[in-house]
């Protein structure tokens, strides 16, 4: 299995449960630099694969095809800073692995996001909208909302902003968990619904790392 971990924005103490575990339990871990290196040495020691700037592609099909092999037989944890998810390292060498070898298992432990960091130590709340992007455009590729208690009400109005791909996640890490990538979403959901909406799967698509 290949698992990305996330190790939040940058404190040790901000570590999950969940994380530490991976990282013990991993047969290899690896990290992409020294600030995730010294984030997790005290738990023990990985190896570093550096990602340079312009380059970071060619290294994440080098690891992608090791660990394509590798993985299939070994548990290897991949940490990152924040979370594996959002705009990190480990989705270049994951899409790698899956496309050598879609055989291979592939998860994610989140992390702390360097945006909730951020508002935490702003001492900001969210109460509303929000858009999180490394762009200066206001267009978002990507919508994630929350409590979304009338899913297909709510695709409609993001298929007229151009949104064509929907995804429903229901008490995410709680009893009753349900992950689907869906059509046609339910007229109704729980309190603790998300929808996550995408334009195009090729917005996926990065000249570098």
């Amino acid at each position: 299995m290949l698992l990305g971990v996330g190790l939040g924005p940058g404190d040790p103490e901000l570590l999950t449960y969940r994380a530490v575990r991976a990282i013990r339990e991993a047969d290899e871990v690896i990290v992409p630099g020294k600030m995730a290196y010294a984030l997790i040495a005290h738990i023990r020691e990985p190896r570093t694969v550096e990602f340079p700037m312009g380059s970071g592609i060619e290294v994440a099909k080098r690891l992608g095809a090791e660990l394509a092999e590798r993985c299939e037989e070994e548990d290897v944890a991949f940490c990152c800073i924040g979370d594996p998810s959002l705009y990190s390292t480990f989705q270049y060498v994951a899409g790698e692995v899956s496309a050598r070898n879609p055989r291979v298992r592939i998860e994610t432990v989140p992390g702390i996001t360097g945006a909730s960091a951020a508002l935490s130590r702003l001492g900001l709340f969210v109460d509303d909208s929000l858009l999180i992007t490394t762009s200066t455009s206001l267009e978002a590729k990507m919508c994630v909302v929350l409590k979304a208690t009338r899913p297909r009400e709510l695709a409609e109005q993001l298929r007229q902003r151009g949104y064509r791909e929907f995804f429903l996640a229901e008490r995410v890490f709680m009893e009753g968990e349900r992950t689907e990538h869906l059509d046609e979403l339910p007229e109704t959901s729980s309190y603790f619904t998300m929808v996550v909406a995408r334009k195009s799967s090729s917005d996926e698509q990065h000249d570098e790392v």
